[in-house]
């Protein structure tokens, strides 16, 4: 029985020995055939590469990089893909084994402006830069589809969901009853102009009349001043003429002064021309 025992452990322990070298021998032969033909390689692909307006499609760049070879934390992808609108913000993606390091980088876009309707799309191609290499891979076109096909473009009445033709007119108020009132609202208006215009031109009419009157009233004051130092019947005709443009009680008071049985006096004439020239200017 312990013969027995003996025997089982030892091949027991030549067999886990035996699948030990297996697995790494098979390691060792799996990072050795994982090693990179070339220091950078890229691809681009479109996923799927034939869609139709509106719908997404998947971009992808795959770099491979010989971490022998490279830095690969100097990596730098340019690419351009306009006019694709993009859906999401690219995400990246790295793995490592052995030798070789994949980076993915995806994206989904989609076809939503009029650049990009029912053709075939080509983009610029996708260079990868880094310390150590440099590559260039080429985009396959990406085949954009209208969704409105020949036979609804030859179509003389294209169909529609619903009634297209615009009902009947309406409005708030009736147009014969809006004209009349505009009618309105223009004679009115009319009117008021007519009358502002002939208000102004009344007050332009008194205007010229009070312009010489004035220069009048001033003259007459000059000579009645002036006439203080002549005889009577100058200082009498100059309170004439002044009376003669003045009104209310200065004009009575004037013309009694010119025209009295005493004589106008240099200080009564004074002392009057004082009053008018005093009224004058308040």
């Amino acid at each position: 029985m312990a013969t027995v025992t003996r025997i089982t452990v030892a091949a027991t322990a030549i067999a886990g020995a035996a699948v030990a070298g297996v697995l790494l021998l098979g390691h060792r032969t799996s990072s050795a055939a994982i090693a990179p033909a070339t220091p950078v390689a890229v691809r681009a692909t479109f996923d799927p590469p034939v869609v139709q307006f509106g719908d997404p499609v998947s971009a992808q760049i795959v770099v491979l990089l010989d971490r022998h070879a490279v830095r690969a934390q100097t990596l730098h992808v340019a690419d351009g893909l306009a006019p694709l609108t993009p859906l999401t913000a690219p995400a990246t993606t790295r793995t490592v084994s052995g030798r070789l390091e994949s980076v993915t980088i995806t994206q989904r876009l989609a076809c939503l402006t009029d650049p990009c309707i029912a053709r075939s799309l080509a983009f610029p191609p996708v260079h990868v830069t880094v310390s150590g290499g440099a590559a260039t891979a080429h985009w396959r076109p990406l085949q954009v589809r209208g969704r409105v096909g020949a036979a609804d473009l030859a179509a003389s009445s294209p169909p529609f969901v619903a009634d297209a033709a615009p009902g009947p007119a309406t409005y708030a108020v009736p147009p014969q009853t809006a004209a009349r009132l505009l009618d309105v609202v223009a004679a009115l208006a009319a009117l008021g102009a007519v009358a502002l215009l002939s208000r102004q031109a009344l007050a332009w009419r008194r205007r010229i009349r009070r312009a010489p009157a004035a220069d009048a009233l001033a003259r007459a004051i000059r000579l009645a001043r002036e006439s203080e130092g002549r005889d009577v019947p100058d200082r009498r005709r100059a309170l004439g003429l002044l009376a003669r443009l003045l009104d209310g009680g200065l004009r009575r008071s004037a013309s009694e002064l010119a025209w009295s049985s005493s004589r106008p006096e240099p200080a009564t004439v004074d002392e009057l021309v004082a009053r008018v020239e005093e009224e004058r200017t308040a």
